[in-house]
């Protein structure tokens, strides 16, 4: 477990080095189709780095349907209060429904996990974000 977290959390600097992001709270990208689903963590909040990560992603179709089922879990022995918001694309990158979507509050305790399921607004989305920031 601490070898996934330190990957992230060096993958996250990494991106952010290269990207040079501003925004606070972290970010989980999926990418539906990839038989190895793949998923980068972003942590653009030190408050957050290393404290919180994405366990698991997973996707399905359903009538067109974008689905999404991934696990947030809280690395440290205190409880974290947060916000998430999916953010969905289309294949040409541009987001769908923008900023449409709410910020949902939730508390992970000390070392525990929370499955976040989400289905996409239309049939246009090939792609999704989670959004995570401290609860204001």
């Amino acid at each position: 477990m601490k070898n996934r977290a330190m990957i992230g959390v060096t993958m996250g600097v990494l991106l952010i080095s290269a990207a040079g992001c501003t925004t606070s709270g972290l970010e989980a990208i999926g990418k539906p189709g990839d038989p190895k689903l793949e998923k980068h963590l972003v942590i653009q909040n030190d408050v957050l780095a290393g404290k919180v990560t994405i366990n698991e992603m997973n996707t399905r179709t359903t009538g067109g349907l974008l689905e999404v089922s991934l696990v947030l879990a809280n690395l440290t022995d205190s409880d974290k209060k947060m916000q998430y918001r999916f953010s969905w694309y289309d294949s040409a990158n541009f987001e769908v429904e923008q900023g449409t979507g709410p910020w949902t509050p939730i508390v992970l305790h000390g070392k525990a996990s929370a499955n976040l399921q989400a289905v996409a607004p239309n049939t246009t989305v090939t792609t999704y974000k989670l959004n995570v920031r401290e609860m204001q």
